[in-house]
């Protein structure tokens, strides 16, 4: 085996093991990835609850408000395991 095969095999095993960890439950998985996404929604909210704050629709913003909080604990969670 070259060095390419065993760094493809080790990327193949890696990728599996988090797969079947992410189905087995229990643990939250969070990727670089899926961080990065979740300050792109952040993003995104904040924007339509300054948008909905400005036109009074408070029904929206409490909406908006929930999704906020959950995505600044999944960005918190993420920071908190890199720290470890």
């Amino acid at each position: 085996m070259t060095k390419n095969d065993i760094q493809k095999l080790g990327t193949t095993v890696a990728s599996e093991l988090i797969r079947i960890g992410r189905e087995a439950g229990g643990i939250k998985w969070i990727t670089e990835d899926d961080a990065d996404h979740a300050v792109g929604e952040l993003a995104r909210c904040i924007t339509l609850l300054n948008l909905y704050q400005e036109r009074e629709e408070y029904e929206k913003c409490a909406i908006m408000q929930t999704e906020i909080k959950r995505l600044q604990d999944m960005i918190n969670d993420f920071d908190s395991n890199i720290e470890e």
